[in-house]
């Protein structure tokens, strides 16, 4: 009897020792890299992405599965798994064939679950913790990651795109077609949607000159991409509805995104497509 209370209580040892913080032995790595930016289409709407790469390749190809969460000032990021999905594909590169896999895994943090200030990001895996600062601000969040040997980012600014714009343009071949852009724009005005300016700084899917507006193309033989760029003070639905008029009766194209999450394509030749942000 006594033998074998002592055999279970080894064995809950053994177990134990397995796990560290309810993180699996099995998901030990020597080292993780992030990219990370902010996400403003697809869903979940506005988000912040962290993207974590395993600064070690593999045969195999693993799935790195993490969890958050956030308690006070604290944003707590803990790699919870590490699934193994099987022997990497095989695929040339300039010195040969390579059959090794960078694992990798992230998640999204939602914009309405952060406010502004100074946070500390927690990443635990069961080797290592590592604490940095991040500061969330309406213009830039900013991510600094403390010298260490185990975790790292080529990224320490972003910049998240402004609330409540309307950007895009419209695209058409031949000069003569400029005058209906013109009147596209000044309807788009007309029923409430003011030009404005944004800093020039890297956003993604939005571009703008050192004045803060958005940069028209013009390319051979006689090609146009007029841009636009509007305080979205009404709604996206309204906007789309107008622009569907003046796409049937012109020859233009036209390309809408909201930095909520709507995207429209008007095409001649892709057609119509419309997808509303949650």
């Amino acid at each position: 009897m006594k033998r074998q209370i002592f055999s279970l209580v080894i064995l809950g040892l053994l177990i134990f020792s397995c796990k560290k913080d309810n993180i699996d032995f099995d998901t030990r790595v020597e080292g993780l890299s992030l990219y990370w930016d902010h996400e403003v289409f697809g869903e979940s709407g506005r988000r912040l992405r962290f993207e974590f790469y395993e600064t070690k390749e593999f045969e195999n190809s693993f799935e790195l599965v993490f969890d958050y969460n956030i308690k006070g000032k604290d944003i707590i990021i803990t790699l919870v798994d590490r699934i193994d999905k099987g022997k990497c594909h095989r695929y040339p590169t300039p010195n040969g064939i390579d059959s090794l896999c960078t694992p990798k895994g992230g998640i999204f943090i939602q914009d309405k679950f952060l406010e502004n200030g100074d946070y500390s990001l927690i990443l635990k895996t069961y080797d290592f913790e590592i604490k940095s600062s991040l500061i969330i601000d309406d213009e830039k969040y900013v991510l600094d990651i403390p010298s260490n040997e185990k975790f790292s980012s080529g990224i320490k600014d972003v910049f998240p795109i402004p609330e409540n714009l309307l950007f895009g343009g419209v695209v058409f071949q031949g000069v003569e077609n400029t005058q209906s852009a013109n009147e596209y724009f000044d309807e788009l005005e007309s029923i409430g949607l003011v030009e404005t300016i944004v800093p020039n700084y890297p956003y993604r899917h939005l571009s703008v000159d050192d004045t803060g507006r958005p940069i028209d193309k013009h390319w051979p033989p006689d090609n146009h991409s007029l841009k636009l760029l509007y305080k979205l003070n009404i709604t996206f639905k309204e906007v789309f509805e107008l622009s569907e008029e003046h796409f049937n009766k012109t020859n233009m194209n036209i390309y809408l995104k909201s930095s909520k999450g709507d995207e429209a394509i008007l095409s001649k030749n892709e057609g119509i497509i419309v997808v509303y942000a949650e």
